[in-house]
């Protein structure tokens, strides 16, 4: 390129800054958001990768209801996969009314689940703990007196706080677990040196496999691995229950042996006196003596009776908090897939046009370089720079600063984790996608035009194209309303339809920002809809109890009430996904009023269903999971046993996998009798302090073991990241909204310059010109929200059914305002623009205008 063209390029640019700022700007957000939504997902879940391998947390925990010995360590030790195994001490107790704490046993340097310590430091004496930092809630600080109950588990009760601490075992910040203590929720953790225990047996054994292949928390990779891991581990230690039983019953015997040879000892020593010679104390004591013996014959009889411990295997995803993030971001993920590309395809699109258009407009210009010796090459390096700075410039810009922003934002306003330190990678295919994409919009559709115009002769390039004939409009042939209409109605309608590829474009800009912008209302109502939709429309009852007989009942002025049933979890292994699914089976004892605490309406048909003998109902994410539907056999695993179960049926369910039958099914699919264990309760009031003074007056019942509030426990369904997300979304739709209004209203005015310009000096005032645009623009906006409503309710279902993991189903809606907002958000900016229009069109230099073309 000559020195001379490179100045008209330069010129070119200058000359016409706003509509290249407007090129940038519209591939700037598009890009922006591409990158920054896409790049959410892979950096929160490399967030909690880094977090997870810096803290040592291990990949699975085994637990045993009689707890776990050196031998099983040694057994799970001899797994070829297993890179480390390390033994836990550690014991639930309830210090309070109101706290119950778990206490670990802390060893000098953990190979496994290291301590994150927030302040203060880890406990290096015995008389030293450290708690939870959630524990700052209760009133502690450093320093203070911390005081145990009486436990055979500790050798003391009395420390000083000297830290607070965060575990990776713990990703969420308010979710410490359940336990049947008190009012089943675990307050927070504490922990001591191991020293200060006095087990016999470990509460666990905390395992980390080689991962040689180095898979990343939370994906499918990871967890394939660990479950074909754990299926060796529990080969492994398949014969430790049989032999743990034998231990136990071993040690128990020879304790019961060893206080009968000494009663017998006593006895002999008794029975060498004379019975005429004994005293009333030698008798007593013989007394004592065969008393205590028939005890101890009584214990040998229990002791053969000790059952096979059962054994636990629990990965991650059983730690509080752990499944919620990367579900949560899955969820975010997969609003990326569809969101932000069709937000860069719109971009696209009006930057296609925009170029598209502003060579067309130069076509006399490239017309007179041909008549002047130029080549076609050096005619098409004036737009192949041009569009090349703007599409690079855009679409570097855009995708650096959504790398660099939209992540941290999002991962900043988690705040239901414990997760503080952000760890970004460099999304290099989005980064290059984007840039492909920006190159196409700009750089392609110059060359299309210019391929185009580059064919014809020079003097058909310098003559002006004849402008479209007019053509009789379907609103013409309806007499009585076209004649009601003034001149410049008339000429606003037929200039309509006589540019309809103007118009197409007009509205097909404003739709999809429209869409965008009620997809993200729609997100944000199907979010907050979640939680409403499952425990107001689904089940009615706002808390269970657990009790140790199913005779039992429980008493309280709050209850309105309460229906007798079986809640047992069992597992099933879905067709997709690597994981089991976790199954709560309810199993009323009379189906008799039963739709007063659960709502089973049918997906299909919406209808009431009932519970019978003939199978079970599922919860719908659960049929999903398992391709199942009414008529259909599953695989269920109750109680370690495997058990096929018809499917009576499938109802609507948002939360959680849940399983209906009754009391003769289940005895047909277990052998076993029915024994309710639980007791649903609906109550007057759901407050806090409500649910607080419930809450004690059960616990001190008879038989009592568990009281929760499923709607309010503090594994809350975690979606404040979608939430993020979707503000982020809607910020950046009004943005592109404006930015498309202004560059099709600007691309309008000046292929119309000479046309307005004629109808000024016909006498047109200012505000009848504005007003001859106006009309247009009001019709395309009217027509692009009613079309861009349609849009934004097939990308918020597409977008909602992607966003389901785990066991959440979101519900599909879109309430009124999201509706409302969407097309006053796009309203508010057609008015600014038409504000600005008016301007703009009070400047125009009439003269100069008609004579441009000459």
């Amino acid at each position: 390129m000559n020195r001379t063209y490179f100045k008209a390029t330069v010129r070119e640019i200058s000359q016409s800054m706003g509509k290249f700022i407007s090129i940038v700007l519209i591939i700037l957000l598009g890009s922006l958001l591409y990158v920054g939504i896409r790049s959410v997902g892979p950096d929160l879940n490399q967030s909690a990768n880094h977090y997870f391998q810096k803290q040592k947390l291990s990949d699975l925990k085994v637990t045993s209801t009689m707890g776990l010995t050196n031998r099983d360590l040694s057994s799970i030790k001899q797994v070829s996969q297993v890179k480390q195994a390390m033994p836990v001490h550690m014991t639930t107790l309830q210090k309070s009314r109101n706290q119950i704490v778990s206490v670990y046993g802390y060893q000098n340097h953990p190979a496994l689940d290291r301590l994150k310590v927030v302040s203060g430091h880890l406990p290096q004496k015995a008389n030293q703990i450290v708690l939870d930092k959630k524990a700052k809630q209760n009133g502690y600080k450093l320093g203070d007196r911390y005081r145990l109950p009486k436990s055979s588990s500790l050798k003391r009760r009395e420390f000083k706080v000297v830290g607070f601490v965060n575990s990776p075992q713990y990703v969420s910040s308010t979710d410490r677990g359940t336990t049947t203590l008190g009012s089943g929720t675990v307050s927070y953790f504490a922990y001591v040196k191991n020293t200060v225990f006095s087990q016999n047996a470990y509460a666990l054994i905390a395992v980390q496999f080689k991962n040689p292949k180095h898979y990343a928390a939370g994906t499918d990779q990871y967890n394939t691995y660990v479950d074909r891991q754990k299926a060796k581990l529990k080969a492994q230690l398949k014969n430790r229950p049989a032999d743990r039983q034998k231990q136990l019953q071993k040690t128990e015997q020879a304790k019961i042996d060893q206080q009968l040879a000494k009663i017998e000892k006593q006895e002999k020593q008794l029975a060498k006196v004379p019975s005429a010679y004994r005293t009333a104390k030698m008798k007593a004591a013989q007394k004592e003596l065969t008393q205590a013996k028939a005890k101890l014959k009584a214990a040998e009889a229990q002791v053969a009776q000790i059952k096979k411990p059962t054994y636990l295997y629990n990965d991650r995803s059983a730690n509080p908090g752990y499944q919620d993030y990367f579900d949560e971001s899955h969820s975010i993920a997969a609003i990326a897939i569809i969101f932000p590309g069709f937000f860069l395809f719109i971009a696209i699109l009006i930057t296609f046009t925009t170029v598209s258009r502003m060579v067309e407009k130069n076509r006399r210009e490239v017309g007179l370089m041909r008549a002047l010796g130029y080549t076609k090459h050096e005619i098409a390096m004036k737009y192949i720079v041009y569009t090349l700075l703007a599409g690079i410039l855009g679409a570097c810009l855009g995708g650096v600063l959504g790398m660099l922003t939209l992540p941290q934002f999002v991962f900043s306003l988690l705040s239901n984790n414990n997760l503080t330190e952000f760890v970004g990678v460099i999304p290099w295919s989005y980064l290059i996608e984007t840039l492909v994409a920006g190159l196409v919009a700009t750089l392609g559709s110059a060359l299309i035009v210019l391929t185009i115009n580059l064919r014809e002769v020079p003097t058909n390039l310098m003559r002006e194209r004849a402008p479209k004939a007019g053509k009789r409009i379907l609103l013409e042939r309806i007499k009585p309303l076209w004649n009601h209409l003034n001149f410049n109605q008339k000429v606003s309608y037929r200039n309509l339809f006589r540019y309809k590829g103007r118009m197409l474009m007009t509205i097909v800009g404003i739709a999809g920002c429209t869409g965008l912008i009620l997809t993200g209302f729609g997100i944000q109502n199907s979010v907050d809809d979640l939680v409403p939709a499952q425990y107001d429309d689904i089940q009615h009852f706002q808390a269970t109890v657990t009790l140790d007989k199913a005779s039992r009942e429980v008493h309280s002025q709050q209850i309105s009430a309460q229906k007798a049933v079986l809640m047992k979890s069992l597992t099933a292994r879905p067709t997709k996904g690597t994981a089991n699914d976790t199954v709560t089976m309810v199993v009323p004892k009379t189906t008799t009023g039963f739709e007063k605490f659960v709502s089973l309406r049918s997906v299909k048909t919406d209808r009431k269903l009932r519970l019978s003998n003939q199978g079970v109902i599922l919860s719908e994410k659960l049929a999903t999971d398992m391709d199942a539907k009414s008529g259909s056999q599953v695989t269920l695993q109750i109680s370690g046993k495997k058990v096929r179960a018809r499917v009576a049926g499938v109802v609507k369910n948002y939360a959680g996998h849940w399983l209906y039958t009754t009391p003769s099914y289940y005895k047909k699919l277990t052998g076993k009798t029915y024994h309710a264990t639980s007791r649903l309760l609906k109550t007057n009031q759901v407050k806090k302090a409500q649910r607080d003074k419930l809450s004690r007056q059960l616990l001190k019942q008879t038989g009592v073991l568990n009281v929760s509030f499923p709607r309010y426990a503090a594994s809350a369904l975690s979606t404040g990241g979608l939430g993020s997300v979707v503000l982020i979304m809607i910020v950046m739709s009004g943005a592109l909204a404006l930015v498309v209004l202004y560059n099709l209203t600007n691309i309008n005015i000046s292929e119309r310059i000479r046309e307005l310009a004629t109808i000024k000096v016909l006498g047109f005032y200012d505000r009848e010109v504005t007003a001859y645009v106006a009309r247009e623009n009001v019709i395309f906006t009217v027509v692009g929200i009613i079309v861009g409503w349609g849009i934004g309710i097939f990308l918020h279902r597409f977008i909602m059914i992607k966003a389901q993991t785990g066991s959440i189903l979101f519900p599909m809606v879109i309430h009124y305002p999201g509706y409302i907002w969407s097309a006053l958000i796009t309203g508010l900016f057609s008015l600014i623009i038409g504000i600005l229009t008016h301007y703009r069109l009070k400047r125009i230099e009439m003269l100069d205008a008609l004579a441009a073309s000459e």
